[in-house]
């Protein structure tokens, strides 16, 4: 009896035993529940105020220093000045360059804006600042003068012949990048804006030029003129203000003399496989007109380039080209429907030597034995081996379709959709190497106007046998279909 009384009495200390080392589990369990609780909430302020650090510190500028040769331009005495003309329409034609490069790369919704602060010599050396905008810390990770540099290498968009072993991009610090914009005077803003992000670029001293398309918008600032304005859509710009050029002396040209630049500033150079072949007229910022004849031996796009902003016979890189159409009505070898339009790669940046011709329209008059202009890189005379370094120009009189169209001249090969120019005695003419070219007038707005494309003619400036044009009012609803302008 003892024995078994014992037992419940010794297992009362045990139980109280078991009870307060369950208590202390217990404890101690709460306690690390309270520990990993407040170690929740102190993570999540930590994370909070991390965000926070980086939401009030915003986005994240960062500057680069860069530089290239171009081999195919010469310096000058004008390229000193920042205030000279010559350096802004050459700033803003290389800022455009840039500006492509980075609005077509990885980088777009990081890039910001690009400025040209020097311009140096050993050909010409542009010396530029670029900004970006880098919106979180990991974007910052790649590299940008590898993208700058391969995108660089890769392009043939612009008419620069760029040593590409010259690429040069440092990054900067912000005070750096204010003293080398600092350093050109009286700096106005380029500026653009996309859906990704708003983008501004500085350019000195430029008159203000406005565009604005449906996908993108575009302010650009342009040298000697005002209120120049477009509308487009997409990247396609319709010309309202246009035709802004011409020669500096009016009087009657005996034979063709050297154009100044700027003087034709919608006057291109079309090159197959570096060579010039024809020229071209700029009718927006993305389309050209010329002769379909040009492409009887290649149509391959990217066998062609167009040079623009030049009074120079140039050869290297040219802009790309997208797209040539070619009249439907046209055969090799025709002199019927000789019309072409070619649209670029990308839109060009229209400054004082790269601007568009006014189109004449299906109702604008052509008067007989008015005064007009070709001009051209042609050879000087019929047969000729050699082109002119520099731009030619030639004054012209417009030929009556009768006059043209008699026995004395073409006969019965003239047709409604022709023009002739130029002289019954001949001794001024267009000639090969000029095909494609422009044909222009001046309206009574005080604009030029596309009239003609230099098409066929009989030898060069022969006597009874004027140059024949594709006449552009009989084509001028055709150009529409085809490019909207």
């Amino acid at each position: 009896m003892l024995s078994t009384s014992r037992a419940p009495e010794s297992s009362l200390p045990m139980k109280a035993s078991q009870s307060k080392h369950r208590s202390i589990i217990i404890a101690v369990s709460i306690i690390i529940v309270l520990l990993i609780i407040i170690a929740a909430v102190v993570s999540a302020i930590v994370i909070t105020v991390i965000q926070g650090t980086s939401s009030k510190s915003g986005s994240s500028l960062v500057y680069y220093n860069g530089s290239f040769r171009v081999l195919n331009l010469n310096y000058t005495e004008d390229y000193k000045r920042s205030s000279s003309l010559e350096f802004q329409s050459m700033a803003v034609q290389i800022e455009g360059f840039i500006h492509s490069i980075f609005n077509y790369s990885e980088l777009r919704s990081e890039y910001k804006k690009v400025q040209v602060v020097s311009l140096s010599p050993g050909s010409v050396i542009p010396g530029f600042v670029v900004t970006l905008n880098f919106d979180s810390l990991t974007s910052k990770n790649v590299s940008v003068q590898k993208i700058f540099s391969e995108n660089m290498r890769n392009t043939s968009t612009v008419q620069f012949n760029i040593d590409k072993n010259s690429l040069q991009l440092t990054e900067i610090t912000y005070d750096a990048a204010q003293n080398l914009v600092n350093s050109i005077p009286s700096a106005t803003y380029l500026s653009t804006s996309t859906q990704s992000s708003d983008q501004t670029l500085f350019v000195p001293s430029y008159t203000h030029f406005s565009t604005s398309t449906q996908s993108t918008g575009q302010s650009v600032l342009v040298p000697g003129y005002t209120n120049v304005r477009t509308t487009a859509q997409s990247t396609s710009q319709t010309v309202i203000d246009c035709g802004v050029g011409g020669p500096l002396i009016a009087s009657k040209i005996v034979g063709g003399t050297d154009a100044a630049l700027g003087t034709w500033p919608w006057q291109a150079s079309l090159h197959l496989n570096g060579n010039h072949v024809c020229g071209a007229s700029l009718i927006s910022n993305t389309w050209l007109t010329t002769a379909a004849h040009c492409f009887k031996s290649n149509k391959d796009v990217n066998a062609w380039t167009v040079i623009l902003g030049t009074n120079q016979l140039t050869s290297g890189s040219g802009l790309s080209i997208k797209t040539i159409v070619i009249h439907e009505n046209y055969t090799s070898g025709n002199i019927f429907n000789d019309i072409a339009l070619i649209e670029l790669s990308f839109p060009v940046y229209f400054t004082q030597y790269i601007q568009p011709v006014c189109l004449a329209d299906t109702l604008t008059a052509v008067p007989d034995n008015s005064s007009c202009y070709v001009t051209g890189w042609g050879t000087l005379t019929d047969g000729g081996a050699s082109l002119p370094s520099i731009l030619q120009q030639a004054r012209l009189t417009i030929i009556s379709t009768s006059l043209c169209s008699s026995s004395q001249m073409y006969g019965a090969i003239i047709k409604p959709s022709m023009i002739c120019a130029g002289y019954i005695e001949g001794k001024v003419d267009s000639c090969q190497g000029d095909s494609g070219g422009p044909l222009v007038a001046l309206q009574s707005n005080n604009r030029w106007s596309l009239i003609g494309i230099v098409s066929f003619g009989y030898g060069c400036a022969i006597a009874n046998k004027p140059g024949v044009y594709t006449r552009v009012t009989y084509f001028r609803n055709w150009i529409t279909q085809k490019s909207g302008i």
